[in-house]
């Protein structure tokens, strides 16, 4: 498995000097389904259930979220919520109107970051296909 990247020209807004960046291409989104596919392959679990499982799992996940807790899961990542608000002059003016956006954040484990790290990156425009033709790495990635 790898990730994809393309490379991107940005001119810098000070100077107008250019520098190419890689940013990563995305092949594309997978769904729920396909993800409670992957995990009845991987689990004892049949893909009808491990589709109600995820289900229940965002059910059970905004219900805490939703009650202040923060959600541990495992050592892979930590779910809480974080708020964008302006500010008042005073304390006594401090209070819910001033929110303006509740947030999820998701912080992953240091495991879950350093497996990543180790995940080879092959640029998309030099892929090619079996019969040695350029891949296309159109919006699909197909």
């Amino acid at each position: 498995m790898a990730i994809m990247f393309v490379t991107r020209k940005k001119a810098s807004p000070k100077d107008g000097s250019v520098k190419y960046y890689p940013v990563v291409r995305t092949i594309r989104q997978v769904g729920e389904k396909e993800v409670a596919q992957l995990l009845s392959d991987e689990t004892t679990l049949n893909p009808k259930e491990a589709e109600m499982a995820l289900a229940q799992l965002e059910k059970v996940m905004l219900r805490l979220l939703k009650a202040g807790y923060s959600v541990k899961m495992g050592d892979w990542a930590s779910f809480s919520c974080t708020v964008t608000a302006s500010g008042a002059a005073q304390e006594k003016e401090c209070n819910s109107t001033l929110v303006k956006r509740v947030r999820v954040q998701c912080r992953f484990g240091k495991a879950f970051r350093d497996e990543l790290q180790k995940t080879e990156l092959v640029q998309a425009q030099n892929l090619v296909d079996k019969t040695g033709k350029k891949k296309s790495t159109d919006a699909a990635g197909e």
